[in-house]
């Protein structure tokens, strides 16, 4: 954390800020829109990179490739908290999982999971509740979730801190737009517009969103010029990637809370106001419409300090009418567990679940 807070200087910060909206791969831009020389731009992505301090990873749109996004929540019986866990990673099409506390005592779950199978998915889940493995259990479809890249709005780097305005915030959300931006947009098709190869190259950016097409070749077993091609014409070409996710930490993880919120509205403007004040604001990290619902998935990450402020804030917003109604669950990171899409079970051109084999495998785990 002391080298973080020695590297955040204003040139870092503007980097980082551009990182998200440029990419690893268009460090000419990058550097442009901030009016730094390439080669010092590079020099300090790499010095950033290399000291643990910031990872880049791919945010891929998974309706492109056939696949439903969902979140879990679900409450474990007392004692069962292991076999709860391997019952939700028999499903596989898990891409992040951990523990969490709150409204539900259990396990937190995003899936990327074939959409030609989500009745299955529903099936399976109720199963695992009538055998008593869930005491309960949530699941919501949601479209693809919108990385909110690192911001020092609320920076002072004079004193090296930061400034939390939840006031200016609260009165941010009352003055927003009612237009919805794209990113609320729900997937209206799951179609499969890469190929096994796309998706090799695509699993790799999810773990390192800048490596090297010489490295990439080697995974997808075709020349780096071949890479080159299908990043440009199939991956951007044809939007499987949204975003890069620029991953680096504010404030340490000992005395900071990560915690996912379910926020519902009353009417589609109020969501649409809400969901545009949440750009630049340093404590999210990123947020999805709930399908078919006037719901928002939205993940903070604050100090320990400041965690009874968003939580007050989130107060003062229902009793303004701005939101409706809000739970949420704290996520324990020490113990979470990501991983990337599924490719292993990408065959012949579609995804494979042996739903006979999970309920068989569920069942045995129940005893």
């Amino acid at each position: 954390m002391l080298r973080y807070i020695r590297m955040l200087d204003s040139t870092n910060a503007k980097i980082l800020e551009g990182l998200g909206k440029y990419g690893p791969r268009n460090v000419l831009a990058l550097a442009k829109s901030i009016g730094l020389p390439p080669t010092t731009v590079a020099f300090r992505l790499r010095k950033l990179m290399k000291d643990g301090l910031l990872q880049i990873r791919a945010n891929l749109d998974h309706s492109k490739l056939g696949l439903m996004k969902a979140i879990l929540f679900v409450e474990s019986p007392a004692r069962q908290k292991a076999k709860c866990r391997q019952v939700i990673e028999n499903l596989d099409y898990w891409t992040y999982m951990t523990q969490c506390h709150g409204k539900y005592e259990g396990y937190y779950t995003i899936f990327a999971f074939p959409a030609v199978f989500e009745k299955q998915l529903q099936q399976y889940l109720e199963k695992a509740a009538a055998l008593g493995v869930f005491s309960s259990y949530t699941l919501h479809r949601i479209g693809n979730l919108t990385e909110i890249g690192p911001n020092f709005h609320w920076f002072d780097f004079n004193t090296k801190s930061w400034n939390f305005q939840w006031e200016h915030w609260i009165d941010e959300v009352n003055s927003q737009a009612e237009n919805s931006p794209l990113d609320l947009n729900e997937p209206k098709t799951y179609s499969i517009r890469g190929d096994v190869i796309d998706i090799l190259i695509l699993k790799e950016l999810e773990k390192d969103g800048a490596a090297k097409f010489t490295e990439l070749a080697k995974v997808a077993n075709i020349t780096p010029q071949g890479v080159r091609y299908r990043y440009n014409r199939h991956i951007i070409g044809r939007n499987l990637l949204n975003e890069y996710q620029v991953a680096t930490l504010p404030y340490p993880l000992p005395s900071s809370d990560m915690c996912s919120f379910i926020i519902s509205f009353k009417d589609k403007k109020t969501l649409t106001r809400f969901s545009n004040s949440l750009h630049r604001k340093p404590f999210v990290f990123t947020y999805g419409k709930a399908i078919r619902q006037l719901s928002l998935i939205l993940h903070t990450y604050t100090p320990k300090t400041e965690f009874r402020n968003l939580i007050d804030s989130m107060n003062r917003l229902a009793e303004k009418n701005l939101i409706e109604d809000f739970l949420y669950v704290i996520l324990d990171v020490e113990s979470f567990k990501r991983q990337t899409i599924s490719y292993e079970f990408f065959e012949e051109g579609r995804w494979t679940y042996n739903h006979k084999k999970k309920l068989e495998k569920l069942s045995e785990m129940a005893q």
